[in-house]
């Protein structure tokens, strides 16, 4: 009867977190406005403006009549702070989308004219300084505001903006003659950012006030919602009755990576006051939510105290609950998970339903037999004829053919299969990929690079070159005429094998109890998702435009920096070929992101890594960009086999002319000798 009650509660307990994980994470702009980010300038009177995020706010127009001269210049400085000020916790995008400032300066006698303009956008603690050359030469183009787009933000390594923080715009213009300045309001004048996420701190923080000496009383079968904002400690106390399992699921909401807390073990503090063994830890990431389950055996009967800890500089909600159950009756067990855990390969295939065409590299046999011929005809061409139609209208051009076609393509080809020095191979570039995973995932880099680097493509930033060589044993006929490349290595590559063969050559991975460093679990999570990704992304693109002659490919590209996908917590694909369009690189990304990725790491007692994702429905070969990015390995010229028979057929008849034409002269002599002999 017992077991039974407790199954009813532990199933009702889980779908309860199954409802809670479907809430949407809280997402503003970067006021309370509902513009998502635009901010338009106004003012009561010159002492008094602000950033607001209504349009008609305050005076049309404001303006001023100066007596300045060349000698007794006026600056003029007016200040926006945004009202009201920042509420929440906002990720600040890398650039200001648009600003517009329709300041106009009038003189009487000749016109409009436009000053020197100095612009200061301070966000937080960080300025963004601009500068617009003054026109003094009066114009009907000088009263046209003063615009730019697209301009990047000097963030110094800091994208965060903490609620009590503000935006402020500093505009100084200097006038050095009598003239009367307007600046027009109203929405003429406004700037606009694209905030990517934001979140209200004190609505996720409910859990307060909590602490080590005033635990929150609550039941342990509940649900509990709260959020670590920096290196706060969040505790509960409850009583723990009879069991052999003891769960706590810990949930974590995905926020920017720059400020996701260390998820490090949390404290489950016994009667006795004595920390808990160490526990069976599983952790599960995808683009909703981050799944931590913790598991004991055996803990006594008594009241308990649960503590979780945060970092300096860091904000993250959450969301637990216990489970009490008995051996087997677990929703997450590690006896579920599979000994090995691979890439699904063909994810990226769009149709297989042809049959492949078997690839294979350049075959010598061919070379080898022309050099032969060229050596045989070469040897009967230092004997001497008298047919110059023959030497010239059959032997040359068949000898240039053979060497052309039999020789120097096939030498080309042979050696543009060679790796060339600066050229990774497959194995290389995951090498290179998860030693780079690596060295980011390191406590104490900057959060900005982490995420420059987890979420570029194939590990390339920015003005990078990639090259890559590639040996394809098959390629499937596309209904468009392509073909798509199937990369061997993909078809039984083991994500846990390389990736926990990184984390054995990285050297320290486990505490004194046993526990995977927190850098070590952020690095698996990190490496699964961005290799899974990466591959994806190589297998969609391993498209040509006509029927391959050789197995081995060759990837030569320049990676320019693009709008990346995904969640703001984990983006991908930040970086494309420069030859790749963004507008198809975006078509490309929204196409083939998978509907859901999972990566799971149990840190048992044999660590173990699981690797899931529900493949896109709506790729097709129309979301392949048009250009080629890779080449395959080939000779000189096409057809060359062709062309190399062609010439040694000329050869040959020649060859044969010759020879008849030699022993048709040697028979005519003999007849002429025994003639003359008898006469």
């Amino acid at each position: 009867m017992r077991a039974e009650s407790k199954s009813t509660s532990l199933a009702i307990l889980f779908i309860c977190l199954l409802l809670s994980s479907m809430t949407p994470v809280a997402s503003a702009g970067l006021t309370d406005s509902t513009n998502g980010g635009k901010l338009f300038l106004a003012c009561d009177d010159i002492e008094n403006c602000t950033l607001s995020s209504t349009a008609a706010t305050g005076e049309e127009m404001i303006s001023q009549d100066v007596m300045a001269t060349p000698g007794q210049s006026k600056e003029v400085t007016l200040e926006f702070e945004m009202e009201p000020r920042q509420k929440e916790l906002a990720l600040l995008p890398d650039i200001l989308d648009e600003m517009v400032i329709d300041l106009r300066l009038r003189e009487d006698a000749t016109g409009w004219t436009r000053p020197e303009l100095d612009i200061s956008l301070i966000i937080g603690n960080s300025v963004t300084d601009w500068n617009f050359p003054a026109q003094n030469v009066p114009s009907q183009t000088a009263n046209e505001p003063y615009r730019m787009s697209d301009e990047t933000l000097d963030l110094q390594n800091d994208r965060l903006l903490w609620a009590g923080q503000n935006v402020r715009l500093r505009l100084t213009f200097t006038i050095d003659r009598p003239s009367t300045w307007e600046l027009h309001l109203w929405g003429d004048s406004f700037l606009e950012l694209t905030i990517p996420w934001s979140q209200n701190i004190e609505e996720a923080d409910i859990d307060e006030p909590s602490s080590d000496s005033n635990p929150i009383e609550t039941e342990f079968e509940t649900v509990h919602y709260g959020a670590l904002v920096e290196n706060d400690r969040d505790c509960w106390t409850f009583d723990v009755e009879e069991h052999e399992l003891l769960k706590v699921i810990l949930i974590w909401e995905p926020v920017p990576i720059e400020i996701e807390q260390s998820h490090g073990l949390p404290d489950l503090i016994t009667p006795n006051g004595r920390l808990a063994g160490y526990p069976e830890i599983i952790i599960e990431e995808d683009e909703e939510e981050t799944r931590v389950s913790y598991r004991w055996r055996a803990l006594p009967v008594g009241q308990y105290n649960f503590c979780i800890g945060g970092k300096a500089g860091a904000f993250q909600p959450y969301y637990w609950a216990g489970l009490l159950g008995f051996e087997g009756m677990g929703p997450i067990d590690p006896d579920s998970f599979e000994s090995e855990s691979y890439y699904p390969a063909g994810s990226a295939i769009i149709d297989d339903s042809e049959t492949a065409v078997e690839l294979q590299r350049n075959d010598s046999s061919m070379l080898i037999l022309s050099i032969l011929s060229f050596l045989g005809f070469g040897f009967g061409a230092l004997r001497l004829t008298t047919s110059a139609a023959v030497r010239f209208g059959l032997f040359t051009p068949g000898v240039i053919l053979l060497l052309f076609g039999g020789i120097i393509s096939p030498v080309w080809a042979l050696a543009d299969e060679v790796q060339l020095e600066d050229e990774l191979s497959f194995d290389d570039m995951v090498d290179m990929r998860l030693q780079q995973l690596w060295d980011v995932s390191y406590p104490g880099i900057p959060q900005q690079t982490l995420v420059e680097h987890t979420g570029s493509t194939w590990g390339m930033l920015d003005g990078e070159n990639f090259k890559l060589r590639l040996n394809v044993e098959k390629a499937y006929p596309l209904p468009d005429g392509r073909y798509q490349l199937l990369i061997p290595e993909l078809q039984s590559f083991r994500l846990d094998k390389a990736i926990f063969s990184q984390v054995a050559k990285g050297g320290s991975q486990t505490n004194d109890e046993g526990m995977l460093e927190q850098q070590t679990v952020r690095f698996i999570l990190l490496a699964g998702r961005s290799m899974l990704l990466d591959f994806l992304m190589m297998e969609a693109l391993m498209i040509v435009d006509e029927k391959p002659s050789s197995s081995i490919f060759h990837l030569d590209v320049d990676m320019v920096e693009t709008s990346s996908t995904g969640a703001v917590s984990v983006p991908a694909w930040g970086t494309r070929p420069s030859f790749i369009s963004e507008g198809e690189w975006s078509k490309l990304q929204f196409a083939l992101f998978p509907e859901r990725i999972s990566i799971t790491l149990c840190d048992c007692e044999l660590d173990l890594l699981d690797v899931r994702f529900t493949p896109s429905d709506g790729f097709d070969l129309a979301d392949i960009p048009d250009a080629i990015l890779v080449r395959n390995a080939s000779g000189l010229m096409d057809s060359s086999v062709y062309i190399a028979g062609f010439g040694f057929v000329l050869c040959l008849v020649a060859t044969r002319i010759e020879f008849v034409r030699i022993n048709t002269a040697r028979e005519l002599a003999q007849e002429m000798f025994i003639q003359s002999k008898w006469d």
